[in-house]
């Protein structure tokens, strides 16, 4: 908190707020509100004036320039509501009822189509600013034909929203819903549920607090949940006909509201303005929306529909009634295949195809980058034809570049490309829309992870028209994996589901360490289950191995030490039944890393040491090297300082011998430590140095700031607490625009009064 920095440097300049208000210009009250954190965030020119009026050298200015940042204590404000719906009609009834419901929890049920979505995010856009701590929305997909959205993964995205560092987020899922719930306790937040298929859906992710607010949507009533939490229960109908003609002429573009009476009849004023039109058109027009309302059950979905294909083909409203007269184009509430097909119907004949390709993806939504791929055209192309799927209402740009539909046209989507796509041309697409995802994020991992050792089931070239992205750095491969890590979840779910195994083992393989970094654990472990089930059914048993050692990791990182040392037991098993040497080796490693977790640190080191023992008979210095690093660290935690150094610098040279630079600067960064260990900072502070001109020659963020933090543990060691600040801050500023959990433990560093006192 920024009031608490100003006052302990104001104390240490030995100034009073009166004598700081003096000498600064800032009013005495100012800075009171600021010291008792009425004002939370001050603003810049202030902070400079205050800085320069204690006088504050270039690192203590820094930490105090830090402290004012508005993230440094303030959680942010999430604003994840969608777009509000574009001439919201009708309705008033259920706004009204909205507004009236005092519960913290509000239900609306409907069937499909009727609005339900619309009017949640309408009236939530109307309360937000009732709601100044965020808005909260997650479509929960209850009814997809497809997967529904795991409350798990929802309350780790909403921690993520609410600002809590990864390495904050406690590994069970109970665990992450108290925390949820701690967050949200003292807080104005808004939680949207959209489109829930159950109570059991539900329940983790209702907030807690009294000035917390939960809007849930579904098809069903949720009696339970209503019953369990004194819920406010809205049941959503079809609107009544006036409402439906007037949100039909909304989507018509024909000018004003238009009144129809209980026979459906709804002629416009007479005193119209002349529009250019035939005498008479606007009362038969009138006649003819209501006649189209009527027809299609006055569901909103369907008229929405209608409104967007009279829009494109420029039918009038009688031609398009006339069209409905046909006993065939009757529709019920819900049988709106009719108008589905119409809209369809309309479409260019690219349009059309994706569309009907769009059926295929499981994903919650998708790009525009990903579209492309599904169907092998160019960029250009793709986006000229999402504009036009767009405009027919078919489906909505529901963030920039990216996409989605309602899951009713999705199916219909789907049921279209079945009838009229060759089961060949199904496959194609499929192949590479996930030829584009797995290529993609291996080139990310690359990039997060290249001390990582290669695939082992490499991947082959990338389909035609799948065009990955390769050219990456690291703030953009971790935007990509974040914007997308629940689409690809999804896809390598489908690429079990479609047998296509190669592809889901792969993509498990390439989203391992962003999960893990991201302290994402259980989708780590879910994804390496799917591999599991890939490989078995490939009947590739180093692949299930490799699976069974990942496996292993996750459990031993979730505390599960009987589940990790099963899957372990599974991998050497298959890895000796095979003779597969190098992949005993590599259990024994991961192996070693289990024990390390339970905190077992001789047997950790008697399983490093047989990998390392294998990996010299292989005369693998990659691996061989990574082994010595590994037993050096375990060494080390045993206390055994001289034995650790020996494996270190054995290890060091193994790296420099496989041409690995990024497992050098790992290994000399150890090396510090190690020194910093034995007592010897001066030492640790030339290895890091070493560490740092290493990797200046590499595009790797991440490893400058692990030696920059370190460099500055070993400054402050020496006592050089100004270098320490100054090392430390570098190495936070870059973790920070990075989104890396190792940005919080340096804030606290740098925020610490130790560290700021060391001067």
């Amino acid at each position: 908190m920024f009031g608490s920095v100003l006052r302990d440097f104001r104390i240490r300049a030995l100034l009073t707020q009166e004598e700081l208000a003096a000498l600064s210009g800032i009013s005495e009250r100012q800075i009171r509100e600021i010291e008792s954190g009425r004002v939370t965030v001050p603003r810049s020119s202030t902070v400079r004036v205050l800085a320069d009026t204690l006088k504050l050298s270039p690192a203590d200015r820094a930490v105090f320039q830090l402290a004012a940042q508005p993230d440094a204590g303030h959680p942010p404000v999430p604003a994840q509501l969608p777009a509000d719906v574009d001439g919201f009609t009708g309705r008033a009834e259920a706004l009204r009822t909205l507004d009236a419901a005092t519960a913290a929890v509000v239900t609306i049920s409907g069937p499909a189509g009727v609005g339900k979505t619309s009017l949640a995010v309408h009236w939530s856009h109307l309360v937000a600013p009732s709601f100044p701590d965020g808005q909260l929305y997650v479509d929960l997909r209850g009814f997809s034909q497809h997967a529904t959205v795991d409350p798990a993964e929802v309350v780790r995205g909403f921690l993520d929203a609410l600002g809590v560092p990864p390495d904050r987020v406690p590994p069970g899922f109970a665990a992450q819903v108290a925390l949820y719930r701690s967050r949200s306790a003292d807080r104005h937040l808004l939680v949207v549920l959209d489109n829930a298929r159950d109570a059991d859906q539900v329940r983790p992710l209702l907030p807690a607090g009294p000035a917390t607010r939960t809007v849930v949507t579904s098809r069903r009533q949720l009696t339970a949940l209503i019953a369990e939490t004194g819920a406010a229960a809205l049941t959503l109908d079809i609107p009544d006909i006036e409402e439906a003609v007037e949100l039909l002429n909304r989507r018509l573009g024909t000018g004003a509201p238009q009144k129809a009476d209980s026979n459906t009849r709804s002629p416009r004023s007479r005193s119209a303005p002349d529009t250019g039109r035939r005498p008479g058109a606007e009362v038969a027009d009138g006649y003819a929306v209501a006649a189209i309302a009527a027809a299609c059950g006055r569901l909103p979905l369907a008229l929405a529909l209608v409104g967007a294909r009279a829009r494109l083909t420029g039918f009038q409203p009688e031609a398009i009634a006339a069209e409905l007269r046909h006993p065939g184009g009757r529709l019920a509430a819900l049988e709106i295949d009719a108008v589905f097909s119409w809209s369809y119907d309309a479409l260019s004949r690219d349009a059309a195809r994706l569309f009907r390709l769009l059926g295929l993806a499981a994903g919650a939504d998708i790009s525009v980058a990903a579209a492309a791929a599904l169907t092998g055209r160019a960029l250009p192309d793709v986006r000229r034809t999402l504009a036009e799927l767009t405009h027919a209402s078919l489906i909505t740009e529901h963030a920039p570049g990216r996409y989605r539909m309602h899951d009713l046209l999705h199916a219909y989507a789907g049921e279209r490309a079945r009838a009229e796509e060759a089961e060949a041309v199904r496959q194609a697409a499929l192949t590479r829309l996930l030829d584009h995802y797995t290529h993609t994020a291996y080139h990310a991992e690359l990039v997060l992870n290249p001390v990582r050792a290669p695939i082992p089931m490499t991947l082959g070239a990338p389909a035609d028209g799948a065009e990955p992205k390769h050219v990456f750095d690291l703030p953009a491969a971790l935007a990509w994996l974040k914007t997308e890590h629940a689409v690809l979840l999804t896809a390598l779910r489908q690429a079990e589901e479609e047998g296509m195994h190669r592809h889901a083992w792969q993509l498990s393989w390439a989203l391992d360490t962003f999960l893990n970094d991201q302290r994402r654990w259980h989708d780590e472990g879910a994804a390496w289950a799917v591999a599991l089930r890939a490989a078995t059914a490939m009947t590739d048993r180093p692949a299930a191995a490799h699976a069974h050692r990942f496996l292993s990791a996750v459990n031993g990182r979730l505390d599960r030490f009987d589940d990790a040392h099963a899957h372990m037991r599974q991998a050497l098993e298959l890895s000796l039944t095979a003779g597969d040497r190098a992949g005993e080796a590599e259990n024994r490693f991961v192996l070693s890393y289990v024990y390390w977790l339970q905190g077992d640190s001789e047997r950790a080191l008697d399983q490093a040491e047989q990998a390392l023992s294998l990996f010299t008979e292989f005369d693998d210095p990659l691996w061989a090297g990574k082994a010595s690093l590994a037993v050096g660290w375990y060494h080390s935690e045993l206390g055994a300082y001289q034995q650790a150094l020996e494996f270190q610098l054995r290890a060091l040279d193994l790296q420099q011998r496989a041409g690995n630079r990024a497992n050098e600067v790992v290994t000399l960064d150890t090396l510090g430590l190690l020194y910093q260990r034995l007592g010897d900072p001066e030492t640790a502070i030339r290895h890091y140095g070493r560490g740092l001109r290493l990797a200046g020659t590499m595009d790797s963020p991440e490893l400058r700031a692990q030696l920059l933090g370190h460099l500055g543990d070993a400054s402050e060691a020496t006592g050089d607490p100004q270098t320490a600040r100054e090392r430390w801050l570098e190495a936070y500023e870059i973790f920070r625009d990075l989104g890396h959990p190792q940005a919080g433990d340096l804030r606290r560093k740098l925020q610490s009064p130790g560290s700021r006192a060391a001067t």
